[in-house]
């Protein structure tokens, strides 16, 4: 049902919905060989192809003859006598606000829509009496003949006309979630003053304001019926649909990775792909000079490349590419889960799950959403390690080099062959799991048994018939738990064996030997060593995201097993939200601390998110002012807000509207042209201008080109409409009807359409609405307001140039006297981003210290240190997800910006956004391991198991004493490790400064290196038992009640062996850290790029004091600059960053 709601559009599900897992694997085959050869699908008709192609699945054929039923339906009333006696010439404004109202809104949204709507107009119904009155005692104070123009009345209408239009806007941009009610006050506003210079008494301004009051609630009336009655869509529906599409993309993720990881049996995973190259400037590494021009300097590069032939770069597998689409769209999809699940949590349902359910079940998604995208990283790794080790092989590589890139390439292979049986076992349970919680949660449907057969047209057993197929229990049966716990014990015994098989290739075992008696290299730093050291990092980092990939499936089936068993999915009951809940609601509408998306049902939202970043980047400390310690500093600090207000960019984006709105709306307060005003239909103009405005000049020029577009599709339609039938009223309506659903369509399919679409259906509106008050109200009384009937081949002309003039005064207001550019909103975002990362790391490296530390208490128990920090990275983990995609909304709309001066860099920009992204990932992957998987779990981590033990869902691999070992262990590193974790959340502070001031960086920046953690704890002994005592010393653990961080001593008894030796290999302790030195080198060799990226943009500050000497032995001295911004310095500061 996501595709009902065209404010936050799923084109995702419709793509996806047959991304599931294996049709072949589903049903739980432990032996894929033997599975039956999948039987030819039929080719689908043309139809039903262009069905599918299009899109036009259920329930977007309801939104789009849903949406299209309100308008319709308000002007069909119109035929009635009474209605038409009633509103007079103001008919057709029901159909217009009908058309804004957008009834195909989900329910949640669209109430929430509808109250701000109210009250904006009841403010904007009680300003306009106010307009009118003091205008008319204007005329009335200052006329000595009666005239039918008085100027005093137009001046004040003027004055009142742009400070409303000034406020409402700021307003607008300022809270996005007011937007479609500030356009309805905008054009309640409009065409009340501009209406003003005409009225000349009490009850001619009183009658007015009540016809047009009266019209536009019933345009709300109808919208609300068609909402609530006419196939009514519960929020809950969307949300539902959406986590139905996340489970799918899930399925489908973990069936791509699985080809993946299968074809690098075969092929050459250290291939660095072309787009990959580009991405990270791999191919011009050699010749990106310092400044900001070497981004003109890539196509020279590529002819270069092509002049000394080297070999050409291989392009990314269609595993690869699939994989990487499939993380884009399952990153997308999350977003909009996060930003919809708060409507559905809101609403008064009659439903089963409750909102703390639904809260659970999203927080269970995430659970397996971050390990599924962790294996999907394996890419970059592999990347990454060739790009380090300088395995980009050309034709003029040495034969040393490639010997050893073939060397790993063959153990890779290897080890990847003894992967391929238990992650097929694996992904086969990972896709049954999430199909058996889906369909008990009513999320998923479950597969139609035959109606006349027990068996299926194959033969094989029906799904409901367990006895039929032999005891075997599939998806959606009774006992499903305790297969699933199988399948993943199993994935777990037979990790075992592939670290046997890269421990016998890396000569550390003996065939026959067993991984306790592996020998007790503990990898010094020789290369060769550290290379082996960092690719058993890597094969546990996989391993270990598989593993936490099917306990997080684990969870969820536990959790739908427990609804079931608990009687919540037998019945329905009403659900009615808390009243903290609704005051939550209310409070954050108008509240700068939840300025995200999730309380936006815009109507013109397009992605483009506004985040609130918290205190330290929103709100800076005045230099000239300390804190008021007074009532008499107080009130002037409250006086300074005023100006601090009318100085804010919101009040700069009001003022430019304003200002739009008089361009036009001049010609109705002077003499000469307030006739002409009236009789052409210019207030339409100034509506135009209320919708078409925007902050920045981006979205200006292309919805300029949208709107004319729309526009002239519109007037192409009507007259079809009106002359296909030969003028007859009822085929009117039909045809009306059918081109406003088609509008619909690209409105749910095309989102960034949504102003010219609506646009093009409120310009059908008009007209067919004009035409058709002539047709029943007659000529005469149509032009009792001063507007002369035109017939319909005029009119629609007509209306065309009112909109193109409409739309190309909002374009230079919004350029003009200065544009604020899509670039521009690009840069604040990335430094946006940037801080929220750095606030994100700087949560998890809390929630590290606490756990170690022992003073974070219970995560699952309100406030608790570790429940507070858990739900901080949960708050920050959606805002990025919702921020990252807006950052490339802006990258595509800076496009239509002209480019006055140099070329603006995108190659930079875009480099940056994927850096971001990738940090992203791999501190989400961090705070998973260090916080664990999911609400109401124990994670995945060491430390949950300890304080957890009894709740674990299968055998641990460790037992308490060794866990206890890493964890005291860790404690021990941590501090010195602290230098390293405070570099990095300083430089990605100082890296969103930069971008949001545009200042330059200092020079000499100390890029952060990767934790040194593995040299640190190759120098300890943390009490890791020999394989001969580990029976006693399980024995002996509840003896002691903790283990002592004084225990860990240099590694010299010859009982005791380093935590990093490769017999503590298959401990979950030796794994997880893995998973941790992985991350934290990707964050780090990501974040020395984004300083590379970030001081090509800003530059570096240059204090270098240089000495040049002449051809004649004469020296002399200069100091350039004095402290300004170089970037030629760039790349020399950042090497000097590094050697110190």
């Amino acid at each position: 049902m996501a595709d009902s709601s065209p404010g936050h559009q799923d084109d995702i599900m419709p793509k996806r919905a047959n991304m599931g897992g294996d049709e072949g694997e589903k049903h739980g085959k432990p032996n894929v060989s033997q599975a039956p050869p999948p039987q030819p699908q039929p080719k689908p008709g043309l139809i039903k192809g262009l069905v599918t192609k299009l899109g036009l699945d259920t329930p977007t054929l309801i939104a789009m003859f849903k949406g299209a039923l309100a308008p319709v339906v308000g002007l069909a009333i119109y035929q009635s006598d009474a209605v038409a006696q009633e509103f007079s010439t103001f008919g057709y404004l029901v159909a217009v606000i009908a058309v804004l109202s957008l009834s195909a809104l989900p329910r949640g949204k669209f109430v929430q829509t509808l109250i701000l709507n109210l009250l904006f107009l009841g403010i904007g119904s009680a300003g306009a009496l106010l307009i009118l009155w003091s205008s008319l005692q204007a005329r009335l104070h200052t006329e000595t003949v009666p005239a039918a123009y008085n100027s005093s009345q137009s001046a004040v209408s003027a004055v009142w006309l742009f400070a409303n239009i000034w406020i409402v806007n700021t307003l607008r941009a300022k809270y996005p979630n007011l937007n479609i009610p500030s356009i309805v006050y905008s054009i309640m506003t409009n065409i009340l003053c501009t209406f003003s210079p005409q009225i000349t008494s009490n009850a001619a301004f009183e009658a007015i304001v009540r016809r047009l009051l009266t019209a536009m609630l019933t345009g709300f009336a109808i919208a609300t019926a068609v909402c609530l009655l006419v196939f009514p869509v519960p929020s809950r529906a969307v949300s539902t649909a959406q986590i139905g599409g996340l489970l799918r993309l899930l399925q489908g993720a973990v069936k791509q990775e699985k080809a993946y990881l299968q074809s690098l049996e075969r092929e050459d995973m250290f291939a660095v792909p072309a787009d990959i190259c580009a991405a990270t400037h791999l191919s011009t590494d050699s010749e990106s000079a310092s400044d900001s021009s070497s981004v003109d300097k890539g196509s020279k590069s590529k002819k270069k490349h092509k002049k000394h032939k080297v070999q050409p770069e291989p392009k990314s597998t269609a595993e690869a590419k699939a994989i990487k689409e499939t993380m884009f769209d399952l990153r997308l999809l999350t977003s909009k889960v996060y930003v919809d699940m708060p409507f559905a949590k809101r609403e008064i349902a009659w439903a089963k799950l409750s909102s703390k359910d639904l809260s659970t079940i999203l927080e269970l998604c995430r659970g397996v959403v971050v390990p599924v995208h962790g294996i999907g990283t394996v890419i970059d790794i592999f990347q990454r390690l060739a790009e380090k080790r300088g395995w980009i092989t050309d034709s003029e590589t040495p034969l040393d080099v490639l010997a050893e890139k073939m060397d790993d390439k063959r153990v890779w292979n290897e080890v990847m062959k003894q992967l391929h049986e238990p992650f097929e076992k694996l992904s086969t349970a990972i896709s049954e799991g999430l199909q058996h919680a889906g369909m008990l949660l009513e999320i998923l449907p479950r597969p139609k048994p035959p109606k006349n057969n027990k068996n299926n047209t194959d033969g094989s057993p029906a799904l409901g018939d367990v006895e039929s197929r032999g005891g075997l229990i599939q998806p959606g049966d009774p006992g499903f738990e305790e297969v699933l716990k199988k399948k993943i014990q199993c994935f777990r015994d037979i990790r075992s064996s592939i670290l046997h098989t890269w421990a016998k290739e890396k000569g550390l075992l003996t065939s026959g030997s067993s991984l306790e008696r592996v020998n007790s290299i503990s990898f010094p730093m020789a290369a060769r060593h550290h290379r082996d050291q960092e690719q058993l990092y890597v094969l546990l980092y996989i391993e270990t995201l598989m593993e936490a990939a099917g306990d997080g499936v684990l969870r969820f089936v536990q959790f739908a097993d427990s609804k079931v068993a608990d009687g919540t999915m037998s019945s329905k009951r009403l659900m009615v939200p808390k009243p903290k809940v609704l005051r939550k609601w209310i409070a954050s509408i108008f509240s700068d601390e939840d300025k995200s998306q999730e309380n936006d049902a815009d109507l013109f939202e397009r992605g483009m998110a506004i985040i609130y970043m918290g205190d330290s980047f929103a709100s800076k400390r005045d230099p000239e002012h300390l804190p008021p310690t007074n009532a008499w500093q107080r009130a002037g600090n409250a006086l300074r807000a005023v100006s601090k207000f009318f100085s804010s960019e919101e009040s700069a984006f009001g003022f430019r509207c304003a200002c739009a709105t008089l361009t036009i709306g001049i010609v109705a307060f002077l003499e000469n042209t307030h006739v002409f005003f009236q009789e052409q239909r210019l207030v339409w103009a100034m509506v135009i201008i209320a919708i078409g405005m925007t902050q920045t000049s981006g979205q200006s020029i292309f919805g300029f080109l949208c709107r004319v577009l729309g526009t002239l599709v519109a007037v192409v339609l009507t007259l079809i409409t009106w002359y296909i039938v030969d003028e007859k009223v009822p085929g009117i309506f039909v045809f009306l009807y059918l081109f406003q659903a088609l509008s619909l369509y690209f409105l749910l399919k095309f989102p960034q359409l949504t102003p010219a679409v609506v646009l093009c259906m409120i310009t059908q509106v008009l007209i067919i609405g004009y035409e058709l008050q002539v047709v029943k109200i007659g000529i005469a009384a149509s032009e009792s307001t001063g507007q002369p009937f035109y017939p319909i081949y005029e009119l629609a002309p007509y209306r065309l140039a009112i909109v193109a003039a409409g739309c190309l005064v909002a374009f230079f207001w919004t350029i003009f006297p200065s544009p604020v550019t899509e670039r521009t909103w690009l840069r604040r975002d990335l430094a946006v981003t940037l801080y929220l990362l750095a606030n994100y790391f700087s949560v998890i490296n809390g929630t590290l210290k606490s756990k170690l530390n022992g003073t974070g208490g219970d995560r699952n128990i309100k406030g608790t240190p570790a429940h507070q920090l858990a739900k901080h990275r949960t708050r920050l983990f959606g805002k990025l997800m919702l921020l990252l995609p807006s950052l490339k909304q802006h990258a595509d709309f800076q496009k239509w910006e002209p480019t006055v001066g140099g070329k603006f860099p995108r190659d930079l920009y875009e480099d940056i956004i994927l850096r971001a992204s990738r940090i992203n990932s791999y501190l989400t992957l961090l705070s998973y391991t260090i916080g664990g998987g999911g609400k109401g779990t124990t994670g995945m981590t060491l430390t949950d198991s300890l304080d957890a033990a009894s709740k674990s869902a299968l055998p641990s691999r460790c037992d308490g004493a060794n866990a206890r070992a890493w964890r005291d262990a860790l404690a021990v590193l941590l501090a010195d490790i602290s230098p390293t974790q405070h570099s990095i959340i300083s430089t990605l502070t100082l890296l969103s400064n930069a971008l949001q001031s545009g200042h330059s960086i200092p020079p000499h920046l100390k890029v952060p290196r990767p934790y040194e953690l593995t040299r640190q704890l190759e120098t300890l002994c943390a009490g890791i038992p020999s394989v001969e005592e580990e029976d006693s010393s399980s024995r002996s653990q509840s003896e002691s009640d903790s283990s002592s961080i004084n225990n860990i001593a240099p590694a010299t008894t010859k009982d005791k062996h380093s935590l990093l030796d490769t017999r503590n290999m298959t401990q979950a302790g030796y794994a997880e850290f893995a998973v941790l030195q992985v991350c934290s080198t990707l964050v780090c060799d990501d974040l020395e790029g984004l300083v590379e990226s970030v001081s090509k943009l800003v530059g570096v500050v240059d204090f270098s004091y240089c000495v040049t000497s002449s051809s004649a032995s004469t020296s002399g001295a200069s100091i350039p600059g004095g402290g300004s911004s170089s970037s030629s310095s760039s790349s020399n500061d950042l090497e000097k960053g590094k050697m110190d």
